[in-house]
């Protein structure tokens, strides 16, 4: 197994280690590899990012592109459903 080296929000790593409190994980490492693992099987299964749903503006896009941190997200009624 390789080691990565990554950096987290403080607020992420808080919920990181209250679910490690709870003993939902026995470690950041663990929860961290599951859950990229969950990913990276949903990826291949749906064919496309599957936490990122839009639709938006070009002005969130780029916010996007440049820090990810936050989720952008929308109410249903903001929806165009044509």
């Amino acid at each position: 197994m390789k080691t990565l080296q990554i950096r987290l929000p403080e607020g992420l790593l808080n919920k990181i280690d209250n679910f490690i409190e709870k003993g939902l994980f026995k470690s950041r490492s663990q929860l961290i590899r599951e859950a990229l693992q969950k990913y990276v099987s949903e990826f291949n299964y749906a064919g496309a990012l599957p936490y990122i749903v839009g639709p938006f503006s070009p002005a969130e896009i780029e916010l996007l592109k440049k820090d990810p941190k936050e989720p952008l997200e929308i109410s249903i009624s903001q929806l165009n459903m044509k």
